[in-house]
Order: structure tokens, then C-alpha cells, then sequence
């Protein structure tokens, strides 16, 4: 995996799930109770495990809230930022949790020696180029009764939404308040690649190698396509008084869940859980899914990155210009505001032209 670029702008600030009520709605899709997160609810069903395994566990909450809720004994915590690591290692040591905490990335070491009886994605899989390498591991590293969860954006990779969540989350956001709608700005591929290339790089591939390597045992779609898409970066409504803005986040967050309802194969995060397959894939097979894995990575270098086409959403917001790196990219980082203004006028100009180019003939 690799380390997203120093000040890297894309994916910082104000998420959808800085919200409690958004977490509510999260915690009752996940666990049938909105008072109670999935972690919480593995010791309401008694579950402890020995040995547990973090995947790109980063400052460390998550395993911090298992030995909260009693679940778990130790931990071996891996990560490619030496400094989360630190900052894990430390809060590990305030509370007494014995753990490990190993730098490296997942994408080309092996994963520490197992037996684990339980590892836990949340959140990092997303990140992942080379999943299936790393999720055969993970079956590899875990005992035979052991428990795989995962809690993860499982949606289009970065972000590159079809038309029908688009669309979909574009006509929730004409019913709000105008002062509190979102921005609708499709996701600018150039922009993620020069940002952080990891972000939700193979998120669509998720839940299909979880369910080639694991027997999946629960499988919960948690939503996303319009809370995720209109409450992630609306400063408007994060800023907003909670007399406003509760109301709206219900509304946001029932229609959300009506949504992934009936698109269930529209859900942008999935909560899984699972156990070590109890028929192993036979080596031919594993050595194709290795060939095809690299030569897919292999393919992406070569494209700047991308995998694959654009969607067509893209196309006719952006164009198809490929990312590099160029000095324009660097006065960007120099001087910020004047490429705010540069861009405002470019965005301008490209919307003239297609309005000239879809405007009947005079």
C-alpha cells in the first residue's frame, strides 16, 4: 500500500459518520441495534479471542475498543506509517493491551506468523492493491474455527459512482434545505491518484475476494449511496445547528437505507463476517488468481494508475485527460489559491464548450 503524498487534500475533513445519529442508523444495520456497535455485540454473544490480527490498524482505536468491550487478549497490529504505529503503541501501553505493532506494507511482505482466531479489516481493505495476495493470507494466518470480520467501503473503486447512485443521492439533495445541500461534484479521478493512489483502489473487489477465500457466515450491507455521498464534506450541514440539521439527517439516513433496500447491490460499506473455507482452492487455481492479480498491478502502472475505463460520468465531467505529474501539479501545491482560481475559470470555460457542443444548431 502505498504512503498517500505529503498534505494530500482529497480525503480530510468532515465524514458522514462524524454524526451520531448517522452512526445509529450504522450500528442498527450492522448489529439490529443502534445502541450497540458490532464490536460491543461480539461480547454480547460471547465471543473472546486469544489472538487477534488488526490489517493496517493505523493509531489503533479499533483493537483499543475490543479490549473495551472484553473480547479480546492480545493484538498484532500492522501498518505502513511508522507514525500510527507509535501512536497505537502508546495508547496500547496506557490501557494495558498487550500488542505488537509491525511496519509494513501488506502489498509486497507477508503478513505476520498466525495461528490469529481473529482478524479484523476496517476499514483497510479498501486500501489494498494486491487483496487477493493479502486475503489468501489472512484465511492462511487464521485457526480453523477462526473469525475473519470485516467492516469496509466496499463501493466503485475511488469513488467512481454509476449513474444510478448518482443520480439517486442528486435527487436527495434537491429536496433539502438549499442552504444545507451538498456540492455534487463527481469525484475527480486525477485528483485522487496525485492525493492518495490507495483510496478505495479496489473497494469493488472487496466482498468477491472475501467470499473466494472465506465462507461467509454474515453478510450485512450497510448503505451509503446517499448518506455517504451527501453528508461526507458538506460543511454546510456539519456546521449547521443540530435543531436544523438532526432532522435532515434522518430524513437523509431513512432514505439511505430504503435505497440500499432495493439496490442492495448499490451498498457503499458492508459489514462481513467469516470463516476459513472448509474446502481449500487447489494450487492451479490460486497460482491463476496470483498472475492475473499481477498482471492486472502490472497493467495499472503502465495506465498511470487507472484500472480500466472511466465511467462515463467521468467522460463527461472531465474528459479523458490522463494524471501525470507536471509543473502544473506543483504550482497547485505552491500556490493554492491561485489554482482555486485557475481551476474555477477552467471549469468554466469546459462547460461553455459543452453546452455549445449539446445546444441545437441556430
Amino acid at each position: 500500500m502505498s504512503v498517500p503524498a505529503d498534505g494530500h487534500r482529497y480525503y480530510t475533513g468532515q465524514y458522514w459518520n462524524d454524526f451520531e445519529t448517522v452512526r445509529r442508523h450504522l450500528d442498527h444495520r450492522t448489529t439490529g441495534d443502534g445502541a450497540v456497535s458490532w464490536y460491543a455485540s461480539l461480547a454480547t454473544r460471547g465471543l473472546h479471542f486469544s489472538r487477534v490480527l488488526m490489517l493496517n490498524c493505523g493509531n489503533g482505536w479499533v483493537e483499543r475498543e475490543l479490549q473495551r468491550a472484553g473480547v479480546i487478549d492480545e493484538v498484532v497490529g500492522i501498518d505502513i506509517s511508522g507514525d500510527l504505529l507509535a501512536q497505537a503503541r502508546a495508547a496500547a501501553g496506557d490501557i494495558g493491551l498487550p500488542a505488537q505493532y509491525v511496519e509494513m506494507d501488506v502489498n509486497s511482505m507477508p503478513l505476520p506468523d498466525g495461528p490469529f482466531d481473529l482478524v479484523v479489516n476496517h476499514a483497510a481493505g479498501h486500501h489494498i492493491a494486491h487483496i487477493d495476495h493479502v486475503f489468501r493470507q489472512v484465511a492462511d494466518r487464521l485457526s480453523p474455527d477462526g473469525l475473519f470480520i470485516s467492516w469496509d467501503y466496499v463501493g466503485p473503486h475511488r469513488n467512481q459512482y454509476p449513474a444510478a447512485i448518482w443520480e439517486a443521492a442528486w435527487e436527495v439533495n434537491r429536496e433539502l434545505p438549499a442552504h444545507l445541500r451538498q456540492t455534487m461534484q463527481y469525484p475527480h479521478l486525477d485528483t485522487m491518484l496525485a492525493d492518495d493512489p490507495t483510496e478505495a483502489v479496489h473497494s469493488e473487489l472487496v466482498l468477491p475476494t472475501i467470499e473466494r477465500h472465506f465462507d461467509v457466515t454474515d453478510l450485512r450491507r450497510l448503505g451509503g449511496a446517499i448518506g455517504y455521498v451527501l453528508l461526507t464534506h458538506n460543511s454546510a450541514i456539519h456546521a449547521g445547528h443540530p435543531d436544523e440539521v438532526e432532522p435532515v439527517l434522518e430524513q437523509i439516513m431513512t432514505v439511505d437505507a430504503a435505497f440500499c433496500d432495493a439496490h442492495p447491490e448499490h451498498t457503499l460499506f458492508a459489514y462481513v463476517e467469516a470463516r476459513p473455507r472448509n474446502e481449500p482452492h487447489d494450487e492451479a487455481t490460486l497460482e491463476r488468481w496470483r498472475v492475473e492479480e499481477d498482471d492486472r498491478e502490472a497493467a495499472a502502472v503502465r495506465n498511470g494508475g487507472e484500472y480500466g475505463p472511466r465511467t462515463w460520468l467521468a467522460e463527461l465531467t472531465y474528459g479523458s485527460e490522463m494524471p501525470q505529474v507536471s509543473l502544473g501539479a506543483a504550482i497547485g501545491e505552491r500556490f493554492p489559491a491561485f489554482t482555486r482560481a485557475y481551476n474555477r475559470c477552467m471549469e468554466w470555460f469546459q462547460g461553455a464548450i459543452r453546452s455549445r457542443r449539446t445546444s441545437p444548431p441556430r
